[in-house]
């Protein structure tokens, strides 16, 4: 079993912390199969690597049925 210890004294954006677990070793499928035993329907995830500002990370997205939401 990993720990991981998060100090978040200020909160912690959700979007961004799972892709960092992601991108840190925890297969998609896992989360995917996780997510899949809440009683909540009308979702998708995914997931992708990025580079922004020569930056490389892994950017993970919620999309919901019949809604876009454009900023």
């Amino acid at each position: 079993m990993k720990i991981a210890y998060l100090d978040c004294f200020s909160g912690v954006s959700g979007d961004m912390f799972l892709g960092a677990l992601l991108d840190a070793g925890l297969p998609f499928e896992d989360l995917r199969k996780v997510l899949a035993t809440l009683p909540l329907d009308g979702y998708r995830i995914d997931s992708e690597t990025v580079l922004r500002s020569g930056i490389g990370g892994l950017s993970f997205k919620v999309h919901l049925e019949g809604r876009e939401h454009h900023h």
